[in-house]
């Protein structure tokens, strides 16, 4: 007789990994921006330098886990505010007077134009220059184009300075600030469905959706044993069994480690002959 079981960590759900703990402690939302204080300055080679982590002002980068786009505004210290997009934010057409910014893609490269009140326009991805963020530690590189100040570069060695986001840092349970934002809400933040905001993160679904998190939605056990579920494409997947819960643990089935989900049902499969088993499906945001 084959059987199955689903669970989670903490509670009667299905199991969720998580892949690593803890970097920086930060707030959830960045009312002057989400630069780092300590890694804010750029260097205009005509003007001095530029702070994108300013005391009244601030860049703030928006990440979907695709793409995204700049927000607020840096201040340069001989040519005042320089504004990273139009008021309605992003993502930016570059369009027209109302419809320009800063974008980033899913390679982390910028594009698209900034304003400076005293300067003019800024662009972001000039044609001897590419601009990105690295989306590991957050930190920028390259340089911009101004067409009445010259270039602007966001790292140099001498002296010694960078622009970085925090959006890329992770809280104590791995969730990245980015995500936090995106969704408004914390790490421990539960809808009502007993799963914590950081769980949903790895298993990446919703956090302000109850009922919304990985789970067993079919099986069958006539060989081979398959385990159908709702995956993501942007996750992976093991099927792990066992024949007794009361001794023993949880093993990997071999061929179904890692497996890439599929933005849809993705089924797993147990070509074993064991005549009972016991099954669950583990998830990691990468592999």
């Amino acid at each position: 007789m084959m059987r199955t079981m689903t669970e989670r960590k903490a509670r009667g759900g299905l199991s969720a990994a998580v892949l690593a703990w803890a970097f920086l402690v930060l707030p959830c939302a960045w009312a002057t921006g989400n630069m780092d204080p300590t890694n804010k300055n750029a260097w205009t080679e005509n003007t001095g330098w530029a702070n994108a982590a300013p005391t009244n002002g601030g860049v703030t980068l928006h990440f979907d886990g695709t793409s995204g786009y700049l927000t607020g505004l840096a201040w340069g210290e001989n040519i005042g505010w320089i504004k990273l997009g139009a008021e309605a934010g992003g993502p930016y057409a570059n369009s027209s007077a109302s419809d320009w910014g800063v974008n980033l893609d899913t390679a982390g490269n910028l594009s698209g134009y900034a304003w400076g009140e005293n300067v003019g326009w800024i662009k972001f991805n000039p044609s001897n220059s590419v601009v990105s963020i690295d989306m590991a530690t957050g930190s920028f590189n390259g340089d911009v184009w101004g067409e009445n100040i010259g270039w602007v570069r966001f790292k140099g060695t001498v002296p010694d300075y960078n622009v970085r986001t925090l959006a890329f840092d992770k809280q104590p349970q791995g969730t990245p600030n980015w995500w936090l934002e995106y969704h408004k809400v914390v790490e421990t933040y539960d809808k009502g469905d007993g799963v914590p905001a950081w769980e949903k993160y790895v298993m990446d679904t919703d956090p302000n959706v109850a009922g919304d998190y990985l789970r067993i939605t079919a099986i069958s056990n006539l060989p081979p044993a398959t385990v159908t579920f709702p995956s993501s494409a942007r996750r992976y997947y093991t099927l792990q069994r066992r024949d007794d819960l009361q001794t023993g643990g949880w093993t990997n089935v071999v061929t179904q480690t890692d497996i890439p989900g599929a933005a849809g049902l993705t089924s797993l499969q147990d070509e074993t002959s064991a005549n009972r088993q016991f099954y669950r499906i583990k998830v990691k945001v990468t592999p």
